[in-house]
């Protein structure tokens, strides 16, 4: 199983400098693709930023919020956040070596909890804990 992570999702709803190399990466998967309802919020935030601060037009901004739902929909399994992913974010969080920032933490509390072998994520940051913990990277 593959966590997935916002970085790799908003690369494949929005134009970006890595969005063919995520589109490529998706479309040959063939893994089952976890992630959590903080995708969610992260995705919309991400969104709304790039509206806000990149020229995300309003309609194009929409178009990715109705394609990130048909994602969600047909391929991602989302797990809830139960209190314990939370406390063992806060735990990863306790290590500075990590590196994390609050919301990568969750991420990788869920995947580690869901027993993800891999994390798909551009984010570098997030790769290195991700190995450090215990997971693969999924995209490079």
């Amino acid at each position: 199983m593959i966590y997935l992570d916002t970085s790799v999702v908003v690369a494949l709803l929005t134009a970006e400098e890595r969005s063919a190399k995520a589109l490529d990466w998706f479309e040959q998967c063939r893994s089952t693709l976890i992630s959590s309802d903080w995708l969610i919020t992260e995705t919309h935030n991400a969104l709304a930023i790039k509206q806000r601060h990149h020229g995300l037009s309003q309609t194009a901004r929409q178009a990715a919020a109705e394609q990130f739902e048909r994602l969600v929909q047909g391929g991602v399994e989302l797990r809830s956040l139960e209190r314990e992913r939370f406390r063992h974010a806060a735990e990863l969080l306790r290590n500075p070596a990590l590196g994390l920032r609050a919301g990568d933490a969750l991420h990788l509390a869920v995947a580690l909890h869901s027993r993800c072998t891999h994390l798909a994520s551009f984010d570098a940051r997030m790769q290195q804990a991700a190995a450090a913990v215990g997971l693969n990277t999924a995209l490079a």
